[in-house]
């Protein structure tokens, strides 16, 4: 057990699914069992990007708030993206740049060193929430960027996809700007979990079953490998 295989776990799904406490839960599962996991939050968190998302809002988005009116964000945010695409490609680009020195730092490096990870978000919610919705992707282009970003961070081992009903995820959390933004991102990630074959797990089932259904699935690709 010590040296399992399983190298990369991670958890993705909308705001609200229980990514975090599992990702928690897991990696003291498996110090009980003799394997340092090392956890990491593998979502976007701006910092090259902030001062773009400050202009952005002042000027294309004219003060709209999502957490104030969400639709009305959403439409001046795409006049925005639709009359000022360059812009908005630049935007992607300093984005992406910004995630894939994060990835390296936090992923790319303790992997390479031999640590096993279990990623609390990743790829997988930083295409999906903070880019394709935003800016309109298809699903080739959400699976193109997918792929890009495993260009530099490892591919998941197991990739668990945590779902539910976005009202219960929205009456989970107090920082989701509206059922919508949580509807509109459901969708994509069961498209995108198909495809990249996610293990999908119900999110509104109690803690202990999905805790068990994770260990299960956990042990029986470390004890195939």
């Amino acid at each position: 057990m010590k040296n399992s295989k399983v190298r990369m776990i991670c958890f993705a799904g909308i705001d609200g699914s229980g990514k975090t406490t599992l990702a928690k839960n897991l990696v003291k599962v498996m110090a009980q069992e003799g394997i340092q996991y090392k956890y990491v939050y593998g979502r976007l968190e701006p910092f090259i990007l902030k001062p773009f998302i400050f202009i952005g809002r002042m000027i294309f988005l004219k003060g709209n708030d999502m957490f104030e009116d969400y639709k009305q964000y959403s439409s001046a945010k795409n006049h925005a993206i639709k009359h000022h695409s360059f812009l908005f490609t630049f935007y992607r680009c300093v984005l992406l740049t910004d995630y894939f020195l994060q990835l390296l730092f936090r992923v790319r490096l303790p992997f390479i060193l031999g640590k096993p990870i279990v990623c609390d978000r990743y790829v997988y919610d930083t295409v999906i929430t903070d880019l394709s919705v935003d800016l309109n992707y298809s699903g080739s282009e959400i699976r193109k960027l997918i792929k890009k970003c495993f260009y530099i961070a490892p591919k998941p081992d197991l990739a668990f996809l945590i779902d539910l009903p976005e009202e219960i995820a929205f009456h989970r959390k107090d920082d989701t700007p509206s059922i919508e933004y949580l509807k509109e991102r459901r969708r994509i990630y069961l498209d995108v979990g198909k495809e990249e074959r996610m293990l999908v797990l119900d999110g509104s089932k109690k803690l202990d079953e999905l805790e068990d259904f994770i260990r299960s699935e956990v042990f029986k690709k470390v004890n195939r490998e």
